[in-house]
C-alpha cells in the first residue's frame, strides 16, 4: 500500500441511439442497442465493460482503450468514468459520471485465455486477442463486437510491452492480424503487458451508477464543457475537478480545446488516508442520487 494514491478522470466516448445500433454485433443484445432501451451510455466496444457486468454480472474490467492511463495503474489506484454522448442534432456532447471504481488486479490479456483464474472475461467484448486453434502458441486478433474500420488496427500495440519500441514498429505483425510464436519487433520478443485493468466489486470501493445522471454539456465550438446548475452537479464537479484544481495547482475540466484529443486524462495524487475519504464521499454521493 502505497503513501499516495493516484486518481484519473477518464472521459470515454459513448454511443447511443439507433446510428450506434446499426453499428453493432452481438449475439444479444449489444451496449447500443442495450443503452437505447435502459439509456445507459455505453462505448460501442464495451471498454470499460459495463455492459459486461450488467449481463454476466461480472467484474469490471477496462483493456483496450487508453493504453496509457491502464499501463500506469497500481493496486488502489481509483478511475472515475464520465462518459460523453455527442448529439448529431444540435452537435451538442452530454457528459454522465458513469463509475467509481477502485483497481485490485492487473493481467495479461493472453492470461484470460491460459489461466482459468480469469477464464470468465473470455466472454466479455473487450478482448484484442485470443489463441488460434490450428497453430499451438499462435495468437490471432480478436474483437467480439468490432469488425472491419472498427476495429483497432494497432490492437498489439494497446496489449504489448513496449521498451522503447516505436507504434509504427508494430504495423507489420498488426496487419497479418496474429502474432506468432517468439515474434520480434526490432530484435525484441514480443511480450504481452500486464495491462488488462480488473477493478475492486467491493461496495466500498467501486460502484457503477445505474441510471447515469447528465452532469454537463458542451456545444460546438466551446473550449470546455459547461457544468449544470442543479445541487448534485456542482457537487460532482466540486468532488472532482475542483479537488484535481487543489492537488495539481491547475484548471481542470473534462475536455480541452484539442481536436484530435479532447478527452485527455485528468490525474492527480492525495495521500492514502485522504484518498480513501474522499472516495467514501463521492461513491455516497453517487449512491444517493
Amino acid at each position: 500500500m502505497g503513501a499516495t494514491v493516484k486518481i484519473y478522470f477518464a472521459p470515454f466516448l459513448a454511443k447511443r441511439g439507433v446510428s450506434s445500433c446499426n453499428s453493432v454485433r452481438s449475439l444479444t443484445h449489444g451496449p447500443a442497442e442495450r443503452s437505447k432501451k435502459s439509456d445507459w451510455p455505453y462505448d460501442v466496444g464495451d471498454d470499460p465493460s459495463f455492459h459486461a457486468v450488467r449481463k454476466f454480472h461480472g467484474q469490471l474490467s477496462w483493456g483496450i482503450c487508453r493504453q496509457d492511463v491502464r499501463n500506469r495503474l497500481s493496486s488502489d489506484d481509483v478511475v472515475v468514468f464520465f462518459s460523453c454522448h455527442k448529439h448529431k442534432k444540435t452537435e451538442d456532447s452530454e457528459y454522465r459520471i458513469c463509475s467509481v471504481a477502485t483497481v485490485e488486479h492487473k493481467i495479461r490479456h493472453t492470461d484470460i485465455w491460459l489461466d482459468s483464474r480469469w477464464k470468465r472475461f473470455q466472454k466479455y467484448s473487450n478482448l484484442l486477442l485470443k489463441p488460434s486453434k490450428s497453430v499451438r502458441g499462435r495468437w490471432k486478433h480478436y474483437e467480439p463486437m468490432l469488425s472491419g474500420s472498427e476495429a483497432h488496427n494497432d490492437w498489439l500495440w494497446r496489449i504489448a510491452e513496449h521498451r522503447g519500441l516505436r507504434k509504427k514498429s508494430f504495423k507489420t505483425i498488426q496487419e497479418t492480424d496474429r502474432l506468432e510464436p517468439g515474434a520480434t519487433i526490432e530484435g525484441k520478443t514480443v511480450e504481452i503487458a500486464k495491462n488488462y485493468v480488473l477493478f475492486s466489486g467491493e461496495p466500498s470501493l467501486s460502484y457503477i451508477a445505474p441510471h447515469p445522471p447528465i452532469v454537463a454539456w458542451h456545444s460546438k465550438g466551446d473550449s470546455a464543457e459547461t457544468w449544470n446548475d442543479d445541487g448534485f452537479s456542482k457537487a460532482v464537479k466540486r468532488l472532482t475537478l475542483g479537488v484535481a484544481e487543489k492537488a495539481t495547482g491547475r484548471k481542470r475540466m473534462l475536455r480541452i480545446n484539442n481536436s484530435q484529443r479532447a478527452h485527455r486524462h485528468v490525474v492527480f495524487e492525495l495521500p492514502h488516508s485522504d484518498a480513501i475519504t474522499w472516495r467514501s464521499i463521492l461513491l455516497e454521493l453517487l449512491r444517493r442520487e
